[in-house]
């Protein structure tokens, strides 16, 4: 049971992200510091640290939240088909992300920045496992015909998910609601096989 330090302790979390989130917005990424972060919050710049090491780990947060989502809609609809599944899932990141375009080149740097430091963590990510064992699904179902392994299919599904998000954010068009099903159509008829 969470104590009322604990509860506290998650609010002020939880206000030091929507307000850096919307100052970056506001203001752009570069242009705030966590000085102005910690003035619009009225805490002290070490509140900020105790929860965040770096202004970065701000937008390493919205990511995670955006993974959490996308994994929250894998792992609890029981989709009839691979497709409906990824569509679903990736709806869910498009709802964090689509207000935030100009975020995403520095969030996705930070998520990179990430992945290449937490190597060895990448075979247990929750969201990876989610997606192999979706593909592997879809391969028992034969609605996927790959040589690449489940697993193999998730990260190149991942990146391809990213590669879309910098071309959007960097065009602003079409919408991310179009855009990531896109990546999921292209995606899965790259491995259903041609004429299908």
């Amino acid at each position: 049971m969470a104590t009322r330090r604990d509860t506290q302790k998650a609010k002020t979390r939880e206000r030091l992200y929507a307000t850096a989130m919307r100052l970056f917005l506001r203001r752009g990424f570069e242009r705030v510091g966590v000085d102005d972060i910690v003035r619009a919050c009225r805490v002290a710049r070490g509140t900020f640290y105790f929860h965040f090491p770096s202004k970065d780990d701000v937008l390493l947060e919205a990511v995670r939240r955006g993974e959490a989502r996308i994994l929250g809609r894998l792992e609890t609809e029981h989709a009839p088909t691979t497709r409906v599944a990824l569509a679903g899932a990736i709806a869910a990141f498009a709802e964090e992300w689509e207000g935030r375009r100009t975020l995403w080149p520095h969030a996705g740097a930070v998520a990179l920045r990430r992945i290449g430091a937490e190597a060895e963590g990448r075979a247990n990510d929750p969201l990876r496992l989610a997606l192999a064992r979706t593909f592997e699904q879809g391969i028992v179902r034969r609605e996927i015909a790959s040589t690449l392994g489940p697993q193999m299919l998730a990260d190149i599904f991942l990146l391809d998910v990213f590669a879309g998000l910098m071309a959007w954010s960097a065009r602003g068009e079409p919408p991310l609601s179009v855009v990531l099903p896109g990546v999921v159509e292209l995606f899965l008829r790259g491995v259903e096989g041609v004429g299908r």
